[in-house]
């Protein structure tokens, strides 16, 4: 079974089992078949081809959907509602686009379900993935998850605001009079 850091909004992070199997894309000529049972992420564009058959399971949990760096996350503003776990894939360690998302989810659009990073996931991307409101860590496979769970403290004051709500220092000394 694969294991995963889940880390509640300013909460504390834990290594929880995962039973999310990830789905791949297909193509026009071959489909993608969405398994009926089990815990499923699919793709954005199976997603918006099947919406009708699968908001059922996504209402449930079990079925998320994830987005690669070229989809575009204003296209679920209107399912934020019924699902409960987004996912961003991060192919390569050098793409971003998933932080902008979920700031852009949490906080345009209102998501409160779980936000997922997988792919090329490192340990030194937590803090700031946790900031921009993810919840939940797919690393890279070889990487330690036990080592991981220190990168949350890594930082102990942010210097600017995002989706996560905690005040940055300058707010700080603002609310403390200095």
């Amino acid at each position: 079974m694969n294991q995963i850091i889940s880390k509640p909004l300013n909460g504390e992070a834990s290594i929880v089992a995962d039973e999310f199997v990830i789905v791949e894309v297909g193509s026009a000529e071959a489909p993608v078949a969405v398994p009926s049972t089990g815990q499923v992420l699919v793709h954005l564009s199976v997603w918006e081809a099947n919406k009708a058959e699968l908001s059922a399971r996504a209402q449930t949990g079990d079925l998320g959907v994830y987005l690669n760096p070229e989809d575009n996350p204003e296209q679920l503003q209107g399912d934020v509602n019924v699902l409960k776990l987004i996912a961003f894939n991060f192919p390569v360690f050098k793409y971003g686009q998933g932080y902008s998302g979920a700031v852009l989810l949490r906080t345009r659009y209102g998501f409160t379900g779980e936000i997922r990073a997988f792919g090329d996931v490192w340990r030194d991307q937590f803090f700031l993935l946790a900031r921009c409101g993810f919840t939940q860590f797919d690393i890279k496979e070889g990487k330690s998850l036990d080592d991981a769970l220190n990168a949350f403290s890594d930082f102990t004051i942010p210097y600017q605001t995002s989706a996560d709500g905690s005040l940055p220092v300058f707010n700080r000394r603002t609310a403390a009079g200095a």
